[in-house]
């Protein structure tokens, strides 16, 4: 008896997961380096909050630095893990780091940083999926809401994160059609004619980014990770693509816009710099250990 065909596309479509969120990842609660990262988020609000109160800060002010520590801490965290999956160290360094540019430059807009996340999950699929319709809204909703603010590079750089996914091997061809959805909401931008301005340390800041994170893009053709979702190895190519972005986004984000998205994106530097420091240290701590050997 000749087998029953299966329709293909009935299969395509009972295979793919459910539920309106594909870039989502679980935090693992049993995880140790995990548990840190959470501890140090709660322990970084207190320090945060209590270094306003002995600046003379009134403790509205001191509680809302204080929390935006907090937020900008854990982020940072994320993103370490979305530069690095293999290695999660990396992110409570970024994340010391972060701390120290709260304290000496400021605290900036801490939704930008939700922005990079799900970018950087959009290209390199560490969750195991692809993007679905609850992660587009997200990108397309925050995206239009800093367009508004006169941010006008966020939808256009989000139009062309979606482009390059959808070229890359195994990318979502309806990801044009959303890209083609976020160059529109460039359309609705604010755009400003006041000078841009971009201070100094900003510039050397990234340039010591670039530096430090140079490693991890050839670690990245290595990498172990899988998916959480499903289980497989993801693609390296699509994580130096996402690492690629990373550099080129913020960069691009800080001289078109100038110092305020520069301090934005300073907790995104610190991750970065966080993951490079701690690959640093591991090659450091190689190269110790095979001189002993040969002796």
């Amino acid at each position: 008896m000749a087998e029953k065909k299966e329709n293909k596309f009935l299969r395509n479509s009972r295979d793919e997961e459910g539920g309106y969120f594909g870039l989502g990842r679980m935090i693992d609660f049993s995880d140790g380096v995990t548990r840190i990262a959470l501890m140090l988020t709660a322990l970084s609000a207190i320090a945060g909050t209590l270094f306003k109160v002995m600046q003379g800060d009134s403790s509205d002010n001191a509680t809302y630095f204080g929390l935006n520590v907090a937020m900008q801490f854990f982020f940072v965290w994320l993103l370490a893990q979305e530069l690095d999956p293999d290695r999660k160290l990396g992110g409570i360094i970024g994340g010391g780091i972060s701390i120290i540019m709260a304290i000496t430059l400021g605290i900036g807009n801490v939704l930008t940083l939700l922005w990079l996340v799900f970018i950087l999950r959009l290209i390199s699929q560490t969750s195991g999926c692809r993007h679905k319709i609850g992660d587009n809204a997200i990108l397309i909703i925050v995206s239009y809401f800093l367009g508004k603010d006169g941010l006008w590079l966020y939808p256009t750089l989000t139009g062309v994160a979606y482009v390059m996914e959808s070229q890359l091997k195994g990318g979502y061809f309806r990801s044009l059609y959303i890209g083609g959805l976020a160059f529109a909401v460039t359309a609705t931008a604010n755009i400003t004619n006041e000078p841009v301005v971009i201070s100094s340390i900003y510039l050397y800041l990234m340039a010591v980014t670039f530096i430090l994170f140079l490693p991890a893009i050839s670690m990245a053709a290595v990498t172990k990770f899988k998916g959480e979702k499903n289980g497989v190895r993801i693609n390296p190519r699509r994580l130096q693509a996402a690492q690629g972005l990373f550099l080129v986004f913020n960069f691009l984000l800080a001289w078109f816009h100038g110092d305020q998205v520069a301090l934005d994106m300073a907790p995104a530097w610190a991750a970065a710099m966080g993951v490079g420091a701690y690959l640093l240290s591991m090659a450091v701590q190689k190269a110790i250990f095979d001189k002993k050997e040969k002796e």
